[in-house]
């Protein structure tokens, strides 16, 4: 298997045993453009994670339907594959928010870290 779908099938998959999507995404985008379809180059350069795992889906190296962990257990964006920041509201609440897509979770009940 080429790197960059290696690389997208470990962060889908267990995305906190990789390099954030960001930093990744820095070092090889040049090489997967050359590699890539140009639609799915620019698919994965704004959808970032949530685009590498569609076109993992696509090329039927991930089942359709497929879902990743759960941010609550990985500590990583599910769209876009950086680390989430951590608030509590309380002992086992608060919320989850990603500082590059700004998405945020709210949990009730997560073993604090």
């Amino acid at each position: 298997m080429p790197d960059h779908l290696t690389y997208f099938k470990q962060a889908a998959t267990d995305p906190a045993s990789v390099p954030p999507w960001s930093v990744w995404w820095a070092a090889h985008s040049e090489t997967v453009e050359q590699l890539l379809p140009l639609m799915e180059f620019v698919r994965l350069k704004h959808r970032r994670l949530k685009g590498a795992i569609e076109y993992l889906k696509k090329i039927g190296e991930l089942p359709p339907d497929f879902q990743p962990p759960s941010v609550l257990t990985t500590g990583i964006c599910p769209t876009c594959g950086d680390p989430m920041n951590r608030e509590t509201a309380g002992p086992a609440s608060g919320t989850l928010t990603c500082p590059l897509c700004e998405l945020s979770i709210t949990y009730d009940d997560l073993p604090p870290k």
